[in-house]
């Protein structure tokens, strides 16, 4: 049974699900909804008439249905296809103007875009492209090329927001124009500056491309005078760090310590053919640590009536035969329903 607590838990659950699935838009995103489903509205009564079967007669008497009324009225019913509470509410407030534009922007052919007008021009809810706040400002660097081409405006394409640039990865600065720790310039010209990631040889900074344009060696590397950076093998300075029953295995920049094989009493690499010694269980055959076969070797192991012995990976066990079981080191008969 769903108790009380369980039950207000879920409900808490859904509304936060809700809440988070149909956060409010602001009125810049509402108008750019009712924008696409204006356009959309169009294409889909691009086709249609008056539908009373005597076209001619009805384009003569009552105009075109291209610019009738009727036909604004079919596109404003679908101006909110997803029962937008927000939308509905937005299209009542302005729906003078949706008219207005109808028939003094479209239906004479001023070819005025509908997002433009509405939208910026007269609700004043959204700016032009790389513009933003109340006055539609230019964002830093101008609408072309706002950032410098490496970072995003805040409130660009808004009524809101500050203006300020929040760069890319690599870049920074008020304009995004310079390259941040771990990058290099690769380009510069008056519009645009391209900043690549330095090698993963370098400690911070670099000048250039590769490990030669390293500014310092990252931990792991070491200055050559030829090379630039290079990797260090800690395996062969210092393997000692990893534990007798592991081996040493170097990696770019690091190393890491890799089990044993079950062979290998200390080894230097994983393989039976790897060990600086075999285990116990194991001999030393054409230079790989092999099982013994404990059983071949002794065969009085396992003594006894109805009792076998079985090899393992560097040991044995005792077993009973089949129809048999283990009991006070005997085996005896399995009784019937075991």
């Amino acid at each position: 049974m769903l108790s009380l607590t369980n039950f207000n838990c879920i409900l808490l659950c859904y509304l936060l699900y809700i809440s988070g699935s149909f956060a409010a838009k602001s009125k810049c995103e509402i108008c750019k909804d009712v924008e696409k489903n204006f356009h959309e509205g169009l294409k889909n009564t691009a086709k249609s008439n008056f539908g009373g079967g005597n076209t001619n007669w009805e384009e003569k008497s009552l105009g075109k249905y291209r610019f009738s009324e009727t036909r604004l009225v079919e596109v404003i019913e679908n101006l909110c296809q997803n029962s937008e509470k927000e939308c509905h509410t937005f299209v009542e407030e302005y729906e003078e103007l949706v008219e207005k534009y109808w028939h003094s922007v479209f239906a004479k052919n001023k070819g005025t875009d509908f997002f433009l007008w509405l939208c910026i021009e007269n609700v004043k809810v959204c700016c032009p492209e790389n513009t933003y706040g109340p006055k539609c400002k230019s964002c830093p660097g101008g609408t072309k090329s706002p950032c410098g081409g490496n970072g995003k405006c805040d409130g660009a394409g808004t009524r809101s927001g500050k203006g300020t640039c929040s760069c890319d990865t690599g870049y920074h600065g008020d304009m995004c124009d310079s390259c941040s720790d771990g990058h290099y310039e690769e380009v510069k010209n008056e519009t645009h500056t391209i900043c690549k990631e330095c090698d993963a040889s370098c400690k911070s900074t670099c000048w250039e491309a590769g490990p030669k344009g390293c500014d310092e060696c990252n931990d792991g590397w070491k200055q050559s005078e030829e090379e630039g950076c290079v990797d260090v093998d800690e395996c062969e300075f210092d393997s000692a760090k990893c534990s007798e029953d592991e081996y040493c295995s170097n990696t770019v920049g690091s190393f890491y310590c890799g089990k044993c094989h079950s062979a290998c009493d200390g080894c230097t690499q994983y393989g039976a053919d790897k060990c600086r010694a075999c285990s116990e269980g194991y001999t030393l055959t054409d230079n790989t640590c092999s099982d013994v076969d404990e059983c071949s070797v002794d065969a009085n192991l396992c003594a006894g009536e109805n009792r076998k012995c079985v090899n393992n990976p560097g040991s044995y066990s005792c077993s009973c035969d089949e129809g048999y079981i283990e009991k006070e080191d005997k085996c005896i008969v399995k009784p019937k329903g075991l």
